[in-house]
């Protein structure tokens, strides 16, 4: 059986029950999606801590010529469909604890699974590691759903956007770097150049998403702000370039990062303001409210 085969079957499960969660609280769908990108957004960054800088495992779908750009093509599987939907469909549906118990333990059977397959092999971690970090995962996404659902505040709200907009921003950024090898932004920290490269391309994108959030949700009717927001990230990608820290395949591609902010900018504001009309009207503040 081909290595991308389990890996395939889970991306297809795991969108099926995205799509089931969605369809029978439709009411709630659009938090529900925002909600599944907050999840998507947290697990990249512990994927990035664990996976990238510690290097805890490795995934083997056997799709990309480039071996840790496929490991990584795995580690999306598993950090943007698996384990966010299953969190996600938890909490909507509220299920109870013996439920959730077998779901947490379908994912240790799975992860064991992966392993006698050879799609997966983990060098520090443990599968017992996973089924913790699912346990708590899971109590506080509950606890967040609540706040976000009923109680709304201001800066739970600002925090789920974040995680949103990071977990598109990194992978819009990793589809033109590492798939697509538009440009590089390397971090002369691993041996492995791909790696070096998903590192720096990570903490500049964390970076942007910071200020795509607080435009998206502090200037939300006021274009201008975007500009100026792509301008300034653009002026440093030039200042990068010219020192070489950032490369570009061709000298036009040195566009792609301001088309990806800006698009990214203007997509959040559009689908925040006309999904979230019941959210604080924050357009008008400079700085966040104490509660």
């Amino acid at each position: 059986m081909p290595n991308w085969v389990p890996f395939l079957a889970l991306t297809v499960f795991s969108l099926f029950l995205l799509a089931y969660t969605i369809s029978k609280n439709r009411e709630k769908s659009h938090l529900i999606f925002l909600f599944w990108l907050f999840i998507c957004g947290l697990a990249f960054l512990f994927e990035f801590i664990i996976f990238i800088l510690f290097k805890s495992y490795e995934y083997d779908p056997g799709i990309l010529v480039n071996q840790y750009s496929d490991s990584v093509l795995g580690s999306i599987v598993s950090q943007a469909f698996a384990v966010p939907v299953a969190i996600t469909f938890i909490v909507v549906t509220n299920l109870r604890i013996r439920a959730i118990i077998f779901i947490i333990g379908l994912f240790f059977m799975i992860e064991t699974l992966f392993l006698y397959l050879e799609v997966y092999v983990h060098y520090w971690w443990r599968s017992i590691f996973t089924s913790m970090f699912l346990i708590l995962t899971v109590i506080l996404s509950k606890l967040w759903w609540n706040s976000l659902d009923k109680d709304r505040s201001h800066y739970i709200n600002f925090t789920t956007l974040f995680f949103a907009m990071l977990a598109l921003t990194q992978t819009g950024g990793w589809i033109l770097s590492s798939l697509l090898g538009l440009y590089e932004l390397p971090i002369p920290a691993f041996t492995e150049e791909m790696r070096n490269n998903i590192t720096g391309n990570f903490a500049y994108l964390f970076f942007s998403s910071y200020l795509y959030s607080l435009i998206i949700y502090y200037r939300n009717r006021e274009l201008p702000f975007t500009i100026m927001t792509v301008v300034f990230l653009t002026t440093i990608e030039i200042a990068m370039a010219d020192r070489g820290i950032l490369s570009v395949k061709e000298p036009v591609y040195i566009l792609v990062l301001p088309a990806l902010h800006f698009l990214l900018i203007q997509t959040g504001r559009h689908v925040y303001r006309r999904y979230f009309k019941l959210f604080p009207d924050t357009s008008q503040k400079r700085l966040p409210r104490h509660e």
